[in-house]
């Protein structure tokens, strides 16, 4: 049989039955729609979690003071521990051969004001390094260098939250801020990062020199965090060394649980990769089941049609029609109702082979009708 021939009759006969197709059409419609939906939720939480990789910083491995448990699925520190100092990472940075770069940290929330305008916020002390070693971008202005890290110099970088905030539309570069009564001067402003995996404001900070911070803001020679970033390829080896560094160091006996935990957040997130790529596969199982419904109503229109058209069939092959004629007829007509329920694009070809599939099961047993039984019975 022609194809164009074919395609009119499967029209005409779907036509016919648009009373029962329409439904069915509907049902793949939705089946479709909502894998394709879902799909894109999964994708989309895998990305979310890619994306705060490269947030985070390349090879990142975070050492932080006292014990860290996850509580709930996040990370959280039990207990205040003044043990990490500035030597120890200066130790890890000397001594562990995978470690590339390393920024020691001590953050607290202080107020910051620029004229009448003031805010609650984060005041993170940290090396010159915290920079690279965190992924941070500078919008305007510039970081301040190793040396006015070193020499304890009132200079601050902002961010955008922050710029916001206590400067308005008034430009921050330059100026004065007071970082709980002690004046610094604003030397850049940081890219935005917008909102962590807690939902915290990441631009919300203002970043000075870790030694000035701990002399001036802090009055403390401990430090709460060591962000270290490793060789390239070499995160879990620099999460070792580190720890066998500051194990000695802090004279930690075997057995012993230390005074500091170092997570290597590649492994952290490679785990919240996998568990976002099971989510996934999660929910293109549940959207599965209404496309498999979708299926049901395809099958149960036709096995209808071929009751009611059990007559012709017979007729058709008694004047010449073969297997085959008809096997094409039943199918073709499935995929006319396929292709009325596909929504647009993409959804065409997987709603057209649901719809073949549940229909090669009548459009075989169509084929197999005697003609002579079916002209028969009726």
């Amino acid at each position: 049989m022609r194809l164009d021939r074919l395609a009119l009759l499967s029209a005409r006969s779907a036509w016919r039955q648009r009373r029962r197709t329409w439904p069915a059409s509907i049902g793949i419609a939705v089946g479709v729609s909502a894998m394709i939906a879902m799909v894109g939720v999964g994708r989309g939480a895998e990305s979310a979690v890619a994306d705060r990789i490269r947030a985070m910083g390349s090879e990142l491995v975070v050492v932080s003071a006292g014990q860290v448990k996850v509580v709930a699925g996040r990370a959280r520190q039990v207990g205040n521990v003044t043990t990490l100092e500035l030597e120890d990472a200066a130790a890890v940075e000397r001594e562990c051969p995978a470690v590339r770069r390393v920024a020691p940290v001590q953050s607290r929330k202080l107020t910051v004001k620029s004229g009448d305008l003031s805010t609650n916020t984060t005041v993170l002390g940290a090396s010159a390094e915290v920079l690279e070693v965190r992924n941070l971008g500078i919008a305007r202005g510039r970081g301040f260098d190793g040396e006015e890290a070193r020499a304890a110099l009132r200079v601050a970088v902002l961010g955008p939250t922050v710029v916001r905030n206590v400067f308005g539309h008034r430009s921050a570069l330059g100026a004065m801020l007071r970082v709980n009564g002690v004046p610094f001067e604003v030397v850049g402003v940081l890219a935005p990062k917008g909102l962590d995996a807690s939902g915290n404001d990441q631009d919300d900070v203002v970043l000075v020199p870790i030694r000035t911070a701990l002399r001036r803001l802090f009055n403390v020679d401990h430090l709460s965090n060591i962000y270290v970033q490793a060789q390239p390829g070499r995160a879990a080896a620099a999460a070792a060394e580190v720890e066998a560094v500051l194990r000695a160091r802090h004279r930690t006996k075997p057995g012993a649980s230390e005074d500091f935990t170092v997570q290597n957040q590649a492994d952290v997130l490679a785990t919240e990769r996998a568990a976002a790529e099971g989510f996934t596969l999660v929910l293109v199982a549940v959207s599965s089941v209404a496309l498999l419904i979708g299926g049901v109503g395809v099958l149960a229109v036709m096995l209808i049609a071929l009751r009611e058209r059990f007559r012709e069939v017979g007729l058709r092959r008694a004047v010449g029609a073969t297997r085959r004629d008809v096997l094409l007829q039943f199918v073709a007509e499935a995929l006319v109702i396929g292709v009325a329920g596909s929504a647009v694009g993409l959804a065409m070809a997987t709603s057209s082979a649901v719809a073949v599939a549940f229909g090669a099961i009548p459009a075989r047993r169509a084929a197999a009708i005697d003609p002579a039984t079916s002209l028969r019975s009726a």
